[in-house]
């Protein structure tokens, strides 16, 4: 039996050197950055495209022999492995594919402006409507690895077929309903049932959509500061109401049923839309230049369609939404000098023109595609028309970044589009779903800034800044686009809401930057540089805490996700039961208390609120560790 376990023990042993030494770091000859990104196969070509820019634009960094001062290799994840990973600790370097806002407001992302403007990676280096997404606070998290705005692409095979013109660039929805209730009629007549439609359904449409239409009308899904959710306005009610009307009234767009009964193929990248598309079901899908990946593999000249791009329709403030694939650098990565040349790689010359030539989207850095040939109109792409130099336009002009808020969790679900697959099911009107919406939003936003120190003190004062700016905007006058044209000025520095930023101050309705006198309640936490503190009356009820503390010592690991030297010791020094009071020891290196418990509370499950000088912290079951902060060591 001996000689039985100590063989299994010394196999087990050996599968682990093994494990061990076989890692991609330990095979290496180099130092290794880890990104955190999708298993695109483009990833590989990109990072040995990285390695070639590191050697010809930076010689002077130290390499041992012929290899590399570093490379990258990847780690494929999704955005929630992502998440989940980065706040266990385990984000690598390198985070793509992220919401740097929300990344960035719960501490997980480095600071990157430091370098931003001088390596060319910065504020100047993108799209403007962009970087609200990339930053929090100010202060700049990520650079975009692409980008792209949603816009609309015409099959004008389709549209001459049944002897349609294509619409203006900047139509209305009323124009849309007229052309798409055409466009049905002539495709469908003599057939049994409807299977060409003017665009995709509704739901695909989405709630982007209706934020098109809602901010062309003076509107946004959230107020100046951020800390509300206001889709309950009749301006999003009057598009969602549209929606379901061109769904189950005029019928150009097609019902859920509708879409799952088309009969083509779903396979490939975009797929069913992009087939409709193709085969002449859908005169118009809502893409960006990323769906030039699929449409090329169309090689024959006969059966490459016509292409040209339009606005999404909408009222008097033209604008659509941009998006990117951003990169960051994870907060707990021991390789931030390194990592930062990976974002000087994604704005520069080389890692651009791959963008450019593989139709990724648009490159991040738009100065590689202005004047530039290759990318505005491609010689061997003739029939992709003016799809690149309008989605450039509209990139550098009128596009913004989707609503959103640094208050609402960032794994948190989408009740907006929730809300509108409610109104499509008639399970509720347009009215009744954005209300649900709304009231769904704004308390995930008061749950999620209750239990996050940092968050709750910035939306504290958002809070007492849209007081002031709601007092401001009372004197109000509005045209009849639903623009402001007179009134008390809101100083600039108080908007947050990117959208409402830049409607105010092309509305003239801006003030210069007022300094914020906003108090803010103190917090009797002890300061970071405090080494050791000592609660020598912790009391509880009902919970074993003798057995609660050894396990947080033993995981204070987890309680630090950006690896600044939490270590937690938990010493019974009284010996008494799990039901005394227990002198209780936390040893801090470099992060306040506050910090500590928010993590702490996090991981398993608790919440905490302070009392004076009492530290409430309630269990999931409800029983209650009460700690005295009265007598601090």
């Amino acid at each position: 039996m001996n000689k039985l376990f100590f063989g299994i023990l010394a196999v087990l042993i050996a599968a682990s050197i093994y494990t061990h030494l076989s890692q991609p770091s330990r095979q290496s000859a180099y130092p290794l950055l880890t990104w955190k990104s999708d298993s695109n196969p483009q990833r590989y070509e990109q990072i040995q495209l990285f390695q070639k820019w590191l050697n010809q634009n930076h010689p002077e960094l130290p390499r041992s022999g012929n290899n590399p001062s570093f490379g990258v290799r990847l780690n494929s994840s999704n955005n929630q492995g992502t998440l989940i990973q980065s706040v266990s600790g385990m984000g690598g370097d390198l985070l793509d594919g992220i919401n740097p806002q929300s990344y960035g407001a719960m501490g997980l992302l480095k600071d990157v402006g430091e370098y931003a403007k001088s390596y060319h990676f910065g504020p100047n280096d993108t799209y403007p409507g962009v970087m609200d997404s990339l930053s929090y606070d100010s202060k700049q998290y990520a650079y975009p690895s692409n980008c792209a705005v949603s816009n609309m692409w015409i099959n004008l095979n389709t549209l001459k077929e049944y002897g349609i013109p294509p619409p203006r660039e900047d139509w209305t929805p009323e124009e849309f309903a007229r052309i798409g209730k055409e466009f049905v009629e002539k495709a469908n007549k003599g057939e049994s049932h409807r299977t060409k439609f003017l665009t995709v359904s509704a739901q695909s449409l989405g709630f982007g959509y209706a934020l098109i239409v809602a901010r062309s009308q003076g509107v946004d899904a959230y107020n100046e500061t951020q800390t509300a959710c206001t889709v309950n306005d009749p301006r999003f009610v009057g598009i969602f109401q549209k929606l379901y009307d061109w769904t189950y009234k005029d019928k150009f767009l097609p019902t859920a049923a509708e879409v799952a009964s088309n009969e083509v193929e779903s396979g490939g990248y975009g797929g069913a839309a992009f087939s409709n598309f193709i085969y002449g079901n859908y005169a118009i899908i809502v893409t960006g230049r990323y769906a030039l990946i699929r449409f090329r593999e169309i090689n024959d000249a006969e059966n490459a369609f016509q292409m040209a791009s339009v606005m999404l329709p909408q009222y008097h403030y033209k604008n659509l939404l941009i998006s990117a694939r951003s990169t960051g650098i994870f907060a707990g990565t021991r390789n931030y000098e390194k990592s930062r040349y990976f974002l000087e790689f994604l704005a520069g010359k080389d890692y651009n023109e791959y963008i450019i030539a593989h139709a990724d989207g648009l490159p991040p850095n738009p100065k590689y595609c202005i004047g530039n040939p290759a990318y505005l109109a491609p010689k061997e792409y003739p029939n992709e028309g003016n799809v690149h130099a309008n989605e450039l336009k509209w990139a550098t002009t009128i596009a913004l970044s989707m609503s959103s808020t640094p208050y609402y969790p960032p794994n948190g679900r989408d009740w907006f589009n929730y809300a509108l697959g409610m109104l499509l099911a008639d399970r509720e009107t347009a009215e009744g779903a954005l209300n649900y919406a709304q009231l769904r939003m704004n308390t995930a936003i008061l749950a999620n800034v209750r239990e996050n120190p940092r968050l709750k003190q910035r939306y504290d004062e958002g809070i007492r800044l849209q007081k002031k700016i709601d007092a401001l905007k009372a004197d109000w006058n509005y045209d009849r686009n639903h623009m402001p044209i007179s009134g008390s000025k809101i100083p600039r520095n108080w908007v947050r809401n990117a959208y409402y930023a830049k409607l105010y101050a092309e509305q003239n309705m801006l003030a210069p930057p007022q300094e914020l006198a906003i108090s803010t309640p103190t917090q009797n936490f002890p300061g970071s540089k405090l080494r050791s503190i000592r609660f020598p009356s912790l009391q509880f009820d009902g919970v074993p805490l003798g057995k609660v503390m050894s396990i947080i010592s033993r995981r204070s690991r987890d309680t630090d996700p950006v690896h600044r030297g939490v270590f937690l010791l938990f010493r019974d020094t009284s010996g008494t039961d799990a039901r005394g009071k227990i002198p209780v020891y936390l040893n801090l290196k470099q992060v306040t208390l506050e910090e500590v418990l928010h993590h702490l509370c996090r991981r398993y499950g608790l919440l905490w609120e302070q009392k004076g000088d009492w530290i409430e912290i309630t269990a999931v079951a409800g029983a209650k560790i009460t700690v005295d902060l009265s007598n601090q060591q």
